[in-house]
């Protein structure tokens, strides 16, 4: 069978389309985040979108850098509209998963009255 370079043509072009529907490799998952969405997830919060999760989740990092109060914070979680977090305790929640994922240095800045929210024991 002698195959000519219309026919070579044809089949990369069919690869190629073929090749578009297939979904592009996803990146390497990161321990640390698998283990803040599960977290989420077990407490019954609907995360929406992973990477939006996430990024938040690193956010409250960067407020705690900023000086800002766990308490303000967990205000911010709550009225976001990029969140499902609809009560006080999950937002507090989300807070201390933060903390207990991507900042830990931030465990004993936790405002006492959401203390009891978050998915680590306080330190004493």
């Amino acid at each position: 069978m002698n195959v000519g370079p219309r026919s070579w043509s044809r089949v990369c072009a069919l690869l190629l389309g073929a090749a578009t529907l297939l979904p592009p490799a996803s990146a390497a998952a990161d321990p640390t985040d698998d283990a803040f969405i599960a977290a989420l997830q077990n407490y019954g919060i609907d995360i929406g979108d992973r990477d939006t999760t996430i990024a938040h989740g690193r956010t409250v990092c960067a407020l705690f850098d900023k000086g800002q109060d766990s308490s303000l914070i967990a205000l911010k979680v709550m009225k976001d509209p990029q969140l499902n977090i609809s009560t006080k305790r999950q937002a507090g929640f989300f807070v201390g998963d933060s903390v207990a994922s991507y900042c830990p240095q931030y465990r004993g800045s936790v405002d006492p009255s959401v203390i009891w929210l978050l998915p680590f024991p306080p330190m004493m």
